[in-house]
């Protein structure tokens, strides 16, 4: 079993925004094809949990990013287990140029859940010693905290969750609150805006018909993003970072 799983892939057209560069929401969408294709690999994917009435719940990410690569140019994106916590299964991620040049980094908390009725359970105890340690390489972030509401925040954009946002755990896709959040960035600044850094924490599975109201705040390089129910009892998602000058 290998216990570093690379992805080799091309930038492709559809993947990127205006600056010809990939967008967040196609970044996203690599760091979850890589885990998953990892977690198949060491007998903890989708097919195993389904059987075992388990799923994955990506529950936070934090991401620093030197630069977005371009269209057409060849990356390695990179990813592997840094270890089980209590309740939260830590990952690790490198995206490289061709020349190995490291341009994004990051780290996500992993909520394993029983699937009928949606309760944490500890991934030492139902999955054993599948998910290696790998105490021998680096873990970027050590821990993320939870993001405290902005009160400036501007109502921004709604959405409604529909057929073609679902995943395979019946839920709105993780990359969706990425695409919310460059939504809102752009909405903000009136221009498209490149991100440098970047944490999102999700705190409430979208489901088929969910009305997201996305709020947000821009001031100083420095963004929040959430998206709430639309009578503010529900929170969705939260995003902070920031962006690149223009």
């Amino acid at each position: 079993m290998e216990r570093i799983w690379t992805d080799h892939l091309t930038v492709r057209h559809h993947e990127c925004g205006p600056d010809a560069k990939l967008k967040l929401n196609s970044l996203f969408d690599y760091l979850q094809d890589a885990a998953a294709g990892h977690a198949d690999h060491l007998g903890v994917g989708i097919q195993f949990l389904a059987e075992h009435r388990m799923l994955w719940v990506l529950s936070r990410v934090k991401l620093r990013i030197a630069r977005m690569p371009a269209i057409g140019e060849r990356i390695c994106v990179t990813t592997y287990p840094s270890g089980p916590e209590e309740i939260f299964a830590t990952r690790q991620y490198a995206v490289c140029d061709e020349k190995g040049e490291l341009i994004i980094y990051g780290t996500s908390f992993w909520l394993l859940l029983d699937g009928a009725k949606f309760r944490p359970l500890k991934p030492l105890q139902h999955l054993g010693n599948a998910l290696p340690a790998n105490g021998d390489q680096i873990r970027y972030f050590s821990g993320l905290d939870k993001l405290e509401g902005n009160p400036a925040v501007s109502e921004l954009r709604e959405y409604t969750v529909s057929h073609s946002m679902i995943d395979v755990n019946r839920h709105l896709n993780n990359a969706y609150y990425a695409f919310f959040t460059n939504d809102a960035l752009g909405m903000m600044s009136g221009a498209f805006r490149s991100v440098s850094e970047i944490q999102v924490n999700f705190n409430h599975s979208g489901a088929l018909g969910d009305r997201i109201v996305c709020r947000g705040s821009l001031s100083s390089g420095c963004f929040y993003v959430d998206g709430r129910s639309p009578d503010g009892s529900v929170t969705f998602f939260q995003a902070s970072g920031a962006v690149n000058d223009l």
